[in-house]
């Protein structure tokens, strides 16, 4: 990480506090928004790298910093999109990458869908199937949603090929943990009805959709099916990682954003 000055903040939108961190300097703005039931502390593989641009990590309603909603209805897909966009523009961040892992993939593909002109590219690690959640049984999902401790740790290693260290691991179950189940139920019903692939080819913007090949929470056939259906999509797939690949392989993840922020985008 480079050493410009980093703030933290907390700003409202439609009635729901965001927690953010702010730093970097650069023309480029960069936005990320992280995955289910984790918080913003999940980029530092990545942030690490991206020096030279103005970065902007959120913490999700429910997760980190944030606040939990009143209700799990107020952290779906949609909401968390509209939310988004009107927090960019009391940020005064106008054209932004937006750089979304799973469920924040699935967030940035939400709002690039209802703001066409808003996002200056989308960067993709593994993002929540397009298909909803139809690789998941009906038994599985209430798991998703009530797990024990024990299914909890098991669904985290799961997200993993390379498998973290015991202390990582414990970290990682920590952050986990601390989600609020609003925010567990809102996103993971939304995501098992986040059946957008057809309207795919709506998105304006660039887009860079990065995956593990060993993804064991979202199939390696839904990621292409998504990356297909995109207009202005390249593809890179990162061999024997799963599906974090910036904790992976956080040096093939830093060149190909970097490479996307560069060349690629609008």
């Amino acid at each position: 990480m480079d050493h410009a000055f980093w703030s933290d903040g907390e700003t409202s939108v439609r009635g729901q506090q965001w927690a953010w961190r702010q730093g970097g300097h650069g023309e480029l703005d960069v936005l990320l928004v992280h995955g289910w039931q984790n918080d913003a502390s999940s980029w530092d593989p990545l942030v690490a790298g991206l020096d030279g641009y103005r970065r902007t990590l959120v913490d999700l309603p429910g997760c980190g910093r944030s606040p939990a909603p009143a209700a799990w209805e107020r952290s779906t897909i949609d909401e968390l999109g509209r939310d988004l966009a009107q927090l960019l523009g009391e940020l005064a961040i106008l054209h932004p990458v937006i750089i979304g892992h799973s469920l924040g993939g699935a967030i940035a593909i939400e709002l690039a869908l209802a703001e066409p002109d808003l996002p200056a590219g989308l960067v993709l690690f593994g993002p929540a199937s397009t298909t909803g959640l139809d690789f998941v049984s009906a038994a599985d999902f209430e798991v998703l949603i009530h797990p024990t401790p024990e299914q909890r740790r098991a669904l985290i290693r799961a997200a993993f090929h390379r498998r973290p260290t015991d202390e990582e691991l414990d970290a990682l179950e920590a952050i986990v943990a601390a989600a609020h189940p609003h925010h567990v139920e809102g996103a993971a019903r939304s995501m098992r009805s986040f059946t957008v692939q057809q309207r795919l080819g709506e998105i304006t913007a660039p887009t860079l959709v990065v995956v593990g090949d060993r993804d064991r929470h979202v199939p390696l056939r839904n990621h292409l099916a998504t990356w297909q259906q995109l207009r202005r999509a390249g593809l890179h797939v990162i061999h024997d990682v799963g599906h974090v690949p910036f904790v992976e392989d956080p040096v093939a993840s830093i060149a190909v954003t970097r490479h996307f922020l560069d060349h690629e985008r609008r």
